[in-house]
């Protein structure tokens, strides 16, 4: 942390130093407070998908494959993604023909529909009292929030707030994309509160004519709900189509090779590694995602595990039982009375700031 972000943080939280809260936010916290907002297992218009890669066989074969592991022929997207973006060996060899090219096709792809699905939940309930509670909560008292989510909402109720913004609240200087078009104007932010979107997000979006990896200074944020934007018409001139993201991958390699996620990924171990408290919210810890098991086991050994708490939805023993045991699988010996099954939305409404 700069000098400069380190008096801000000083000036407007003072009770940043005296006790580290590091909140730890998945798809549950998402699902709570934007109910239509998509699940891990999920229809992504997949019958949409299907004749996107319809006559290419290895990308309609996976996708089938994929689907026919459900008895609605939902898709799970972080395995189906992981899938597409960790090509295996053979997927190269001379007799797979183009299977390599079908299937960075179909992520791409695959990414577009969860894009859709994700702002088609704007038109639906959302549950902004707990968003804007929360926002304030981490504000006020100058948490630091680590995230898994791609989706924007909480950026927005941060936002709400006037005492953050995106061009420094996500731990790199990421400019408004109308800065590539007119010059915008640079805005500081009242509090030194980051926002770690540790898989990238939908509003992450490189300049036009940048390759991937992305460089950190290409990167700008542009919001579907700026009250403040440009007819997207002016889109393709400006800014690469497909935003900064990457699925959960079992190897780190994806992970690495985005510079501004390894950034990222660096404040994020180091918030950890100095936190009094963590509260993982509404996030599974999944098996497959490998990354962030290690993130935790290793920045969270010396943590006291009185100090960690999880606040999660199960609606039976069995469910909360199978969290219990993914958590303990990472962390160790996870008190039971370190967990809550009320779900993310009902712990909002119980905070007191």
């Amino acid at each position: 942390m700069s000098s400069q972000e380190s008096s801000l943080g000083n000036a407007n939280n003072p009770e940043t130093n005296s006790r580290n809260h590091v909140l730890v936010t998945g798809a549950g916290f998402t699902r709570a407070l934007v109910p239509d907002a998509p699940l891990l297992v999920d229809d992504f218009n997949n019958e949409a998908l299907k004749q996107k890669v319809l006559g290419l066989r290895y990308a309609s074969r996976l996708l089938d494959w994929e689907r026919n592991l459900h008895p609605k022929g939902h898709i799970n997207i972080e395995r189906l993604m992981t899938r597409l973006d960790a090509l295996m060996p053979y997927d190269y060899a001379e007799e797979a023909g183009n299977a390599a090219n079908e299937y960075a096709l179909l992520l791409s792809e695959l990414k577009i529909a969860f894009i859709d699905r994700l702002r088609a939940s704007r038109m639906g309930q959302i549950h902004d009292v707990e968003l804007s509670c929360f926002a304030e909560y981490c504000l006020t008292n100058g948490y630091c929030c680590i995230t898994f989510n791609y989706d924007d909402f909480l950026d927005e109720a941060l936002e709400a707030t006037g005492s953050w913004k995106p061009n420094l609240g996500y731990g790199f200087f990421c400019p408004s994309w109308l800065d590539t078009i007119d010059g915008g104007e640079f805005k500081r932010p009242s509090t030194a509160f980051r926002l770690l979107k540790l898989h990238g997000s939908i509003n992450w979006r490189p300049k036009l004519g940048n390759a991937s990896p992305f460089a950190i200074d290409s990167i700008t944020y542009r919001h579907d709900w700026s009250k403040f934007d440009y007819h997207p018409v002016h889109l393709p001139f400006s800014l690469e189509p497909e935003p900064v993201m990457v699925p959960p991958v079992l190897s780190k390699s994806g992970l690495v090779e985005q510079p501004v996620l390894r950034l990222v990924w660096s404040h994020a171990y180091a918030s950890l590694q100095t936190a009094h408290e963590v509260t993982f919210i509404g996030y599974s810890i999944p098996t497959t995602d490998l990354a962030a098991r290690t993130l935790f086991s290793e920045a969270l050994k010396d943590l006291p595990r009185k100090d960690i708490r999880v606040v999660n939805l199960s609606h039976d023993d069995s469910e909360a039982e199978a969290t219990r045991e993914r958590y303990r699988s990472v962390l160790g010996d996870l008190p039971d009375e370190q967990f809550c099954f009320d779900g993310a939305r009902t712990w909002i409404q119980d905070l007191s700031l």
